[in-house]
């Protein structure tokens, strides 16, 4: 009986950390298909940066509220498993004003389909993660209206976030008054409020 019961929880702990290093990985993989489809007729994107996972749903379902093209920004050197360490660089990134090199890039083509753009990110260090800093000063906004989502862990507001885009969406018109929050722990319980959030700005399809 005590070997059975030592088996077992070998086995369970094994599995727990199995669990555990596919959570990890899911944060540091490149993208898959439906993270970078630019093939659709429509006039919205949603770009997105997520670390942990919260924003890769909360993007999800506003492409398929909106019928939008999406595309997920990553770094190219990607950050750590560890939180404690991706805190660490994220904090020395923002501090040394680093733009950290991405996977993605759009043309001035492929960015003129585009009226509207959802922008999405978790608040790192009370402001924009930098690779979204990145992307945004790789890319014309002007013309466009843009709309902003992200997950926090305490900083509700987005910090300096919403004003760190409307610098850097030059020439756009950016909601920075209907902005969506949405605590990191309860973003996968949120999809109703995403959606509903989506069809109040009127980008229901």
């Amino acid at each position: 009986m005590k070997k059975q019961f030592k088996l077992l929880s070998i086995i369970l702990v094994a599995a727990i950390m199995t669990a555990a290093l596919a959570g990890c990985a899911e944060r540091n993989r490149a993208p898959q298909v439906d993270e970078q489809d630019l093939t659709k007729d429509t006039s919205v994107l949603v770009v997105y940066f997520t670390w942990s996972g919260h924003l890769d749903s909360m993007a999800h379902w506003i492409a398929d509220e909106t019928g939008g093209d999406i595309l997920r920004v990553l770094a190219k050197n990607e950050y750590p498993e560890s939180y404690n360490d991706t805190a660490d660089r994220a904090k020395k990134e923002k501090d040394d004003g680093v733009r950290p090199e991405i996977t993605v890039s759009l043309t001035a083509e492929q960015m003129a389909k585009y009226d509207t753009v959802f922008i999405g990110f978790p608040v790192w260090w009370y402001d924009l993660p930098m690779p979204m800093w990145t992307f945004l000063e790789s890319v014309d906004l002007s013309g466009k209206t843009v709309n902003i989502f992200f997950s926090h862990e305490g900083t509700s507001d987005g910090g300096s976030a919403l004003a760190t885009i409307k610098t850097l969406a030059k020439g756009a018109t950016v909601n920075t008054d209907n902005a969506l929050s949405i605590r990191g722990s309860k973003v996968k319980n949120s999809e109703e409020d995403v959606r509903e959030w989506v069809k109040e700005l009127g980008y229901s399809k």
